[in-house]
């Protein structure tokens, strides 16, 4: 297996090739002295040479390889080295000059630079380099005066998964608009991140390919996005790097495992989608007012639209998946990219989802049941968030014998009001849902599995002489009219999602 090569194992795994690429080398370094170029050969172009100590003869494996690279001051040493027994070296202006080592930024002066070759993999010897940031000078006046080009190595600081492609972008701003125009580049090494960007090119001097640019004090952008993962970004200016220069440098940058996101991404988006993701879309338009909150009403521009009634962690599922797309997104008139775009909710400390406002832009997470409902806080386009009444979910089981009773009904009452006001007496007071309406009706409502829906207003109901936001005892009775018997099922009706009851009479056999 192939190793870092750095400035502790460079003498036991470089060896300076007698020819470059081009021919049949013998060795991992070629000094291509005639085109100025220092030459990198991988394992994949070289798996074996003999390597002098190694103790395999020509079978020693070739320790350079494209993933694990090689740094510029193990690169540095090693060229040290050959100088000191290679006299040929010395007839030319060495490559390499360090700078400060334990920031890596290193140098290539005197017009000497990695060959820019493009491999099978799509990468060049550039993209071998690890630890390291670095400048490259050209071949004039003092051959450390002129720069050619700039590099500002990065380093992940957090675990990014083997599997994942991060992406970085060099920006002058942060805002949407700017990051949908913005270039968004792969980095070349898959998982965590430990290579160079080029922050800087000048053409002036002959490298006709460094490219004309300044980009030594814009903010650098680094994402990571994966399925089945929290996604991670992090800046320059987070980072507290305000001007690059060829040093590298460690970013808080990773992803951590989603326990909630258990789903099969071909399921939610892109593949055989099913339901409930079918009926999900995201839309944006003129912002649109949503009620029903704690809160105050909300105008929201960026609305999911949940026709088959998701829960709140199938639409968060739904939201991943897009965030990876590199393609338009929004199903409404406009277009947005779902990769180059945000991360459309967080989860706070109780584990609830909070969709995200950004740049006066909010998102409605429609079509929740009662009880999804309090598992998201929705963001309206002013950054206020929207909390719902709590209404925990009454669900009643009245059975299949019941629903198929015509005649068969169901009633909630309060079973110990204040006062009179008890069950069992002339004052019973009937329970009233969230919508103010009673808690009655007939069994035939029930869903195909024998269920019915009730929610109540836990938080502000004051029926029976009671206090809002507390404990009530309930009672629940399920009666036929020849089809099936009575039950009746006595229950505590608590501040929790959902409140489940069973209150299912089998048959009448007495009518």
């Amino acid at each position: 297996m192939a190793l870092l090569i750095d400035h502790t194992n460079y003498h036991l795994y470089l060896k300076q090739s007698t020819q470059g690429r081009a021919g049949t080398p013998d060795g991992n370094i070629f000094f291509d002295k005639a085109n100025d170029r220092i030459e990198l050969i991988g394992v994949d172009e070289l798996a074996t040479f003999d390597h002098t100590g190694m103790g395999g003869g020509a079978s020693d494996p070739n320790q350079l390889a494209n993933f694990e690279g090689i740094t510029i001051r193990g690169l540095y040493n090693f060229e040290n080295q050959e100088r000191s027994v290679d006299e040929s070296l010395r007839q030319f202006l060495r490559g390499t000059g360090g700078t400060y080592r334990f920031a890596g930024a290193y140098n290539f002066i005197n017009g000497v630079k990695l060959d820019d070759t493009v491999l099978g993999d799509g990468s060049t010897d550039r993209n071998k380099i690890r630890g390291s940031g670095w400048i490259e000078y050209a071949d004039t006046l003092d051959g450390e005066t002129d720069v050619d080009r700039i590099f500002h190595g990065v380093l992940s600081l957090v675990d990014v998964q083997a599997t994942t492609i991060p992406k970085w972008a060099l920006v002058t701003a942060t805002d949407e608009a700017t990051l949908q125009a913005a270039a968004w580049t792969d980095f070349v090494r898959l998982g965590d991140v430990n290579e160079a960007v080029q922050v800087y090119g000048d053409t002036t001097y002959g490298d006709a390919s460094a490219g004309d640019f300044d980009y030594t004090t814009r903010n650098l952008i680094i994402r990571v996005r994966s399925w089945g993962y929290n996604p991670g970004e992090t800046t320059s200016l987070l980072t507290q790097i305000t001007e690059f220069s060829g040093f590298s440098a460690g970013y808080g940058v990773g992803e951590s495992i989603n326990p909630a996101n258990t789903f099969d991404v071909a399921n939610v988006y892109g593949g055989v989608q099913v339901s409930p993701w079918t009926g999900m879309s995201l839309i944006k338009a003129a912002p649109t007012t949503k009620t029903g909150f704690n809160e105050s009403d909300g105008d929201f521009t960026w609305i999911l639209t949940n026709t088959e009634s998701g829960t709140a962690q199938e639409c968060a599922a739904f939201l991943d998946a897009l965030s990876l797309q590199d393609v338009d997104v929004d199903d409404g008139a406009g277009s947005y990219n779902g990769q180059k775009g945000r991360v459309w909710y967080s989860r706070n400390a109780e584990g609830k989802i909070v969709t995200a406002s950004i740049g006066g832009e909010g998102l409605f997470i429609d079509g929740l049941s009662v009880a999804e409902q309090q598992n998201v806080i929705q963001t309206d386009d002013a950054a206020a968030q929207k909390t719902y009444p709590f209404f925990p979910e009454l669900r009643l089981f009245v059975g299949l014998p019941a629903k198929a009773d015509a005649n068969a009904w169901y009633h909630i009452f309060y079973e110990d009001g204040a006062a009179a006001a008890d069950f069992d007496t002339d004052g019973a007071v009937t329970v009233e849902d969230s919508g103010a309406a009673p808690m009655k009706g007939l069994c035939s409502t029930a869903d195909a599995n024998g269920y019915i829906s009730l929610a109540y207003a836990y938080d502000t109901n004051t029926q029976a002489g009671l206090s809002a936001g507390a404990d009530k005892n309930m009672v629940a009775i399920v009666e036929g009219d020849g089809g099936v018997a009575q039950d009746i099922t006595y229950f505590l009706m608590e501040r929790i999602t959902t409140v489940n009851v069973t209150c299912a009479p089998g048959a009448d056999l007495n009518a």
